[in-house]
């Protein structure tokens, strides 16, 4: 059981993780009317000023802190539901 629940737990890590990529990338062309310059964006990335690049970076790293922060919180929380249970 325990097996199955980290499992559980890593893929919605990476499901996560790639929401939060995709949500960041959405806020920062909405904010800036840009590509994000990102690895997934070389061109955007090459063609961007080096703040710009940094300021994403820390956006983007911020954000998936956050995400990962609470996804782990929310399947500790299901595992020690399940235990009582």
């Amino acid at each position: 059981m325990k097996l199955v629940t980290k499992a559980l737990a890593i893929g919605i890590s990476i499901i996560a993780g790639l929401v939060a990529a995709k949500i960041s990338g959405a806020i920062w062309k909405g904010a800036t009317g840009e590509q994000p310059p990102n690895v997934t964006n070389p061109e955007a990335q090459q063609r961007a000023k080096i703040g710009k690049v940094l300021a994403f970076a820390v956006f983007s790293g911020a954000s998936a802190s956050v995400i990962q922060a609470v996804t782990k919180r929310w399947t500790q929380k299901l595992v020690e539901k399940k235990r009582t249970l």
